[in-house]
């Protein structure tokens, strides 16, 4: 079912206790979440996000995202949407609320080697990654050893040809890649699990400078890859860009990243397309079906005669200095604007 605003509004005054609401919006969706959600606010001011769930698996996620975002709060050195308040629907879904985050969503393609933005990323990512495995252990997420995670992948690759809608082409070209065991002899770490330029909140200072504020979208958080986390940023951002985030979260780790970090967020930035398949199955809009299908076909042609394994840098590096995009380009569009 898919509720209006002001609906939401009421399930958030029924979670959160001395939740007044006066207005309530319309708030961006990921794609293929069977998730409602809106932007509230309330008689004191204060501007809140309510999630509420569309189906069982949706409910899970919700607990889930809201369950690993208490975990890193005060652990990352930005804010979390951390639950205030949440509620069992008679239908079984679910519902969450919390206090809304300032800022927009970081644009990786506007990234820039000479923008400080990229830097902080990188330490970001390293932070979280940085985190004790018990952190996340204890709460009973999901935890992978290297190889429990490249037959997982393969296994999503059967799942995957079953639904008879991943070109051939894709399906060798992603086997032969996890095939190749050499590339997946990584040490699990907690991640974010699916960042992504519009997880990472940040806000622009009096100068255009990019601060970033906050991380959302904790919902496939748990013990892998540390490569899940780098899937977004290798898919749109220019390669001197990445070169620079990467050497930032490097320069962070408390361990060295392992050689083929890259390599293998490459593939999952690719496999990304996979899991869009299965959340729009799972929430069963037919359009949202068709579009994934359709990324999976354009995808099939894009890639067609590149090599995916040794995997480099697939855009050309620039033989002159870029120009940075203006700051303000760095920064989603206002979903209000």
């Amino acid at each position: 079912m898919t509720r209006t605003p002001y609906q939401l509004a009421a399930l958030a005054s029924a979670a959160v206790p001395g939740l007044d609401p006066v207005a309530a919006g319309p708030f961006p969706l990921e794609l293929g979440q069977a998730i409602d959600i809106a932007s509230v606010e309330d008689d004191q001011g204060r501007s809140w996000i309510v999630r509420a769930s569309a189906s069982p698996a949706a409910a899970v996620a919700l607990d889930a995202g809201g369950a690993a975002a208490a975990l890193v709060a005060r652990r990352i050195g930005v804010s979390v949407p951390v639950s205030r308040g949440s509620l069992t629907l008679p239908e079984g879904g679910r519902v969450h609320v919390h206090a809304a985050i300032p800022g927009r969503g970081l644009r990786f393609a506007a990234l820039d080697p000479q923008f400080p933005i990229g830097a902080a990323l990188g330490k970001l990512i390293a932070t979280i990654h940085n985190l004790e495995t018990a952190v996340f252990e204890d709460a009973g997420l999901e935890s992978y050893t290297s190889d429990e995670y490249r037959q997982r992948r393969l296994t999503d690759l059967d799942r995957a040809a079953a639904t008879g809608r991943v070109p051939s082409a894709l399906l060798t070209r992603w086997e032969e890649a996890l095939e190749n065991v050499a590339i997946w002899q990584f040490v699990p770490v907690p991640i974010h699990g699916g960042l992504d330029g519009r997880h990472v909140l940040v806000t622009l200072d009096a100068e255009g400078e990019a601060h970033v504020r906050g991380v959302v979208g904790w919902r496939r958080a748990k013990i892998a890859d540390p490569a899940d986390d780098f899937a977004a940023l290798v898919r749109d951002a220019a390669p001197p860009a990445v070169i620079e985030v990467a050497r930032a979260y490097a320069r962070s780790r408390t361990t060295r990243p392992d050689r083929h970090l890259l390599t293998r967020a490459k593939l999952v930035s690719e496999l990304g397309h996979v899991t869009d398949l299965f959340d729009a199955l799972a929430a069963g809009y037919p359009q949202v079906v068709q579009d994934a299908t359709d990324r999976l076909r354009e995808l099939a042609d894009d890639v067609e005669g590149s090599d995916l394994i040794p995997a480099q840098v697939t855009r050309p590096v620039p033989t002159t200095a870029p120009q940075p995009d203006a700051p303000e380009t760095l920064v989603e569009p206002d979903p209000a604007g």
